[in-house]
């Protein structure tokens, strides 16, 4: 399944972190730690983003981005 971060799907969306906070009712900086860690997040602000984004929760990854699963490649 493909997921994307909060940050990518707002990028992805041509939104700044600054349009994004104001359509989803939060101050940009809290927008900004949000997109770092997502761990403490309401199940509506989640369901806001998700419509925002145009993309199913399923989709988005909530978490703290340091977790998010990267995909790695081997150099030989």
């Amino acid at each position: 399944m493909i997921m994307l971060t909060l940050k990518a799907a707002r990028v992805n969306c041509n939104l700044t972190i600054l349009e994004a906070s104001n359509i989803l009712g939060v101050n940009k900086d809290s927008l900004s730690r949000i997109e770092r860690n997502s761990t403490k997040i309401s199940r509506s602000l989640s369901k806001k983003m998700s419509k925002l984004y145009q993309i199913p929760e399923e989709h988005l990854f909530f978490g703290d981005i340091k977790d998010f699963p990267l995909i790695k490649t081997v150099r030989k």
